[in-house]
């Protein structure tokens, strides 16, 4: 009987200590290269990496006849800025959305709309101000369902609602592309 426990307690450490060693091999490696991560949109001192902080918020946007453009521009306004005072620009942005609705079920007895999608595509081009050189253009997409009802106020109310949200999701879209260019090439 006690060469069984005897065998049985070599194999509960044998497995212990391969487990540590597993252990030790995945975190080696995470050690080794946690300093490697570099935040996007950290502030560095000195010349290391762009300042995004700074880069961002010299991104000017024009305003546009389209509500569906004017939103997203707020947007990334806000998000470029944070809410404060925009900073001397030294870059724009030429900016343009357009959105289409589609059908996605239809209920067959009353043929009203029960469910939609709204697409929301955007195109941005990135130019200096100082060269007036396009420097960076792009096309993003963002889409959201809707219900539809009978009720017509609802509906449209809907419909509006997933525009607004698409239009939110269609600026972070172009705000994380900008800040992935400006963090790469400047």
């Amino acid at each position: 009987m006690g060469g069984v426990w005897k065998e049985l307690s070599m194999g509960l450490l044998g497995l212990f200590s391969r487990r540590r060693a597993v252990c030790g091999l995945v975190l080696v490696p995470a050690l080794l290269l946690g300093g490697c991560f570099r935040p996007m949109y950290a502030t560095y001192d000195g010349a290391v990496a762009p300042n995004l902080v700074n880069e961002l918020p010299a991104i000017s946007i024009d305003p546009s006849p389209d509500p569906i453009t004017n939103r997203v521009r707020e947007n990334l306004l806000f998000n470029f800025t944070g809410g404060a005072e925009p900073a001397a620009p030294r870059y724009k942005l030429a900016l343009g959305a357009a959105t289409t609705g589609t059908p996605q079920v239809v209920n067959g007895t009353t043929l009203t709309l029960e469910i939609a999608i709204i697409t929301l595509k955007g195109y941005f081009t990135l130019v200096d101000i100082k060269t007036n050189k396009a420097l960076f253009s792009g096309t993003a997409f963002a889409r959201k369902s809707y219900s539809g009802t009978l009720q017509y106020f609802a509906a449209t109310r809907a419909a509006r609602d997933a525009e607004n949200t698409a239009a939110v999701d269609l600026a972070d879209q172009i705000r994380t592309r900008l800040a992935i260019y400006l963090a790469d090439h400047h």
